[in-house]
């Protein structure tokens, strides 16, 4: 029966080990708690069960606790937990989509930047004009990847 016990201990403080120096590092109480079952574990093989059973314990929690770690720390054992999925999404360009001179009408509120129709396409705009209201026309300033800059058609 001692033996289950001091088996139970060992196993038990090593994934306590193992939990605070994978998942709840810099905490420290789990960590503590190992240290101290393992110590916990090699006392009561040393009382219980004499000087030869304490050595053996002593051993075995060593090299458990080595191979555990071995193990823990392998690039394999963590690539079935890894998230493997890629982006291969794009931002839309815009610059294949408008040219400089281009015409178009505010879509929502620019405030400065907002949703401009020019053509067919809906895209991103960022005023030089200030503040224009929905239905303003434009005319396109500057073509960048992502957005336009456009001004007020009037001016």
């Amino acid at each position: 029966m001692e033996w289950i016990i001091v088996v139970a201990l060992v196993v038990v403080s090593i994934g306590l080990l193992l939990l605070e120096f994978l998942v709840l590092t810099g905490s420290g109480v789990v960590g503590i708690l190992g240290l101290a079952g393992i110590a916990g574990a090699v006392y009561a093989a040393y009382s219980w069960l004499g000087v030869t059973a304490g050595h053996f314990t002593l051993l075995g929690a060593a090299l458990l606790g080595g191979i555990a770690t071995y193990y823990a720390l392998r690039a394999r054992t963590w690539r079935r937990f890894r998230l493997d999925s890629r982006i291969d999404s794009t931002v839309e360009r815009v610059d294949e989509l408008a040219r400089v001179g281009d015409s178009g009408v505010c879509v929502g509120r620019l405030a400065p930047m907002g949703k401009v129709m020019v053509g067919d396409n809906v895209m991103e705009a960022e005023s030089v004009s200030g503040f224009l209201d929905e239905g303003s026309p434009v005319t396109v300033v500057k073509v960048l990847k992502n957005k336009i800059v456009v001004k007020l058609k009037t001016e």
